[in-house]
């Protein structure tokens, strides 16, 4: 069974003077099937990439994740990432976190997951920057997955957002 895997991976980028980091989401039995498609969407040198972490995304605000070549005809619920960004007093960098939610727009999602951000990963911030938001639906899953397409089934289940594995593993 194909599983959607959300994962964070760093490397480097020709004119990049540190690491960089970024989140794809891939399609995989298991997450060591996901490797060429993780290599094939990154922008920097494939030398150095490699996985931070990992959660195989099975719920989300109490919707179940299947994924099918069709797309889901009959719900106007899509899944979204958002990305922020937060300052804290006396650092200097700009710290980042993210969620998923499932909303009807775009809109309604950014709200939510400033929600959840606020209250557990960049509470205390200073000032937050809101960066990106991305629907994982046919943009991101479906175009760059091999047509899989994200289906949403309400069954009350909840998941953290907290990795199945962390660490350091290079991808081959």
């Amino acid at each position: 069974m194909q599983k959607l895997y959300l994962t964070y991976i760093g490397g480097t980028a020709p004119g990049a003077n540190i690491e960089l980091h970024d989140v794809r989401f891939v399609v995989g039995e298991r997450i060591e099937q996901t490797y060429p498609a993780i290599r094939a969407g990154w922008f920097g040198t494939q030398k150095g990439l490699h996985l931070d972490s990992y959660v195989h995304l099975h719920h989300v605000d109490g919707y179940r994740i299947e994924l099918a070549e069709e797309p889901q005809s009959d719900t106007t619920r899509k899944l979204y990432f958002v990305n922020f960004g937060g300052y804290f007093d006396g650092k200097l960098a700009e710290f980042h976190d993210f969620t998923v939610v499932v909303a009807d727009s775009a809109a309604t999602a950014k709200q939510l997951a400033k929600a959840q951000v606020m209250a557990t990963g960049l509470a205390g911030a200073e000032q937050l920057h809101k960066d990106d938001l991305i629907a994982v639906d046919d943009c991101l899953c479906v175009d760059l997955v091999d047509n899989y397409h994200v289906h949403l089934h309400h069954d009350g289940q909840q998941q953290a957002l907290v990795p199945d594995w962390k660490g350091y593993q290079p991808l081959p």
